[in-house]
């Protein structure tokens, strides 16, 4: 029963650190746990004592054995929350990064609209004095166009005059 519960728990551990196994000290542990349970499994097949069966020295270097193992195991999972960890901080400064990455470009977003509706209602305001300046100007061709009959009828007149 101890044999598959600590198996079952080697297993666990291994598919979680397995994640996690950009760290070389990690796997370093994976390796020094799996010799530490090997030798545990050794341990178990050990029958010393008379009748063939194990003996309180046996039973000791079990326990030893098994001490170890969790030993090796808290090892490993504190390597495991310290990889998670880094990950996590780095996650977090690439997320701040690309937080404040939108907000600048929010920024420039908002100045360039604001720019654009600046330049819109000079254009606006550019249009409106252009058609007055047009406006003005048609005023001023017709005023030339009635000037310019005016003098020639004017001028007709005289030569009409002079002709009589």
């Amino acid at each position: 029963m101890q044999k598959k519960v600590l198996s079952s728990l080697f297993f666990i551990l291994f598919g979680i650190a397995i994640s996690y196994a950009q760290s070389a000290d990690l796997g370093r542990l994976l390796q020094e746990r799996d010799q530490l349970y090997h030798a545990y499994d050794s341990l178990g097949k050990e029958k010393n004592a008379f009748f063939g069966g194990r003996s309180k020295k046996d039973l000791q270097n079990m326990i030893l054995a098994l001490h170890r193992i969790i030993s090796k195991d808290n090892e490993i999972i504190r390597e495991v929350r310290r990889t998670s960890y880094q990950k996590e901080s780095n996650l977090f400064g690439q997320n701040r990064a690309s937080s404040d990455r939108i907000y600048d470009l929010d920024q420039q977003v908002t100045s360039l609209t604001n720019q654009l509706k600046r330049k819109n209602t000079e254009l606006q305001d550019q249009q409106a004095a252009m058609g007055d300046l047009l406006g003005a100007m048609r005023k001023l061709q017709i005023g030339v166009v009635v000037l310019t009959a005016l003098v020639i009828g004017i001028g007709f007149y005289m030569f009409r005059q002079r002709r009589k």
